[in-house]
């Protein structure tokens, strides 16, 4: 068994922790809001978090930590930064990313109605054309049809009283 590191030692570990859970918050936040958090992305973003906390745990305990070992107080520490990452700043992205999507529709709804608005006048000016022609042309079907001529009877069957 392993002696415990010193209260020092634990603290910095417990802090480089801490760090990489609100970085791995901010991972998972970042990926649901570029690539979507639906029901099965939000299990596929939550699930490689998992992973991902569990590789760098692994490699801190490995590389930087003092003991050389994972220990609870690390997991611990990368969970609290992950839930501090989630409750301080995650609805706060959450909401600016909502309020500037919002501002750039707008303006693209903007931009559009001002470029676009000289071919709408063209479009309903045409249609308004187009729609006088095939009325006129309606019209003159329907005078067509009401002076046909009458046919007469062949002159070799004209009877007489």
């Amino acid at each position: 068994m392993a002696a415990a590191p010193a209260l020092w030692a634990v603290g910095r570990d417990l802090l480089w922790c801490l760090g990489l859970g609100l970085l791995l918050g901010m991972f998972r936040s970042f990926a649901g809001l570029l690539l979507g958090n639906g029901r099965i992305l939000c299990f596929v973003w939550d699930l490689l978090s998992f992973v991902a906390a569990a590789v760098l745990l692994c490699g801190f305990a490995a590389s930087a930590s003092t003991g050389g070992g994972t220990r609870w107080y690390m997991a611990a520490g990368a969970g609290a930064g992950a839930l501090a990452w989630r409750w301080a700043v995650s609805r706060t992205l959450y909401r600016l990313a909502a309020g500037g999507a919002a501002l750039v529709t707008g303006a693209a709804l903007r931009l559009q109605g001002v470029f676009l608005a000289p071919f709408v006048h063209l479009k309903r000016h045409f249609a308004a054309r187009k729609q006088t022609k095939t009325a006129a042309k309606a019209k003159k079907r329907a005078e067509k049809v009401t002076k046909k001529k009458k046919q007469l009877q062949k002159p070799r069957k004209i009877l007489y009283n």
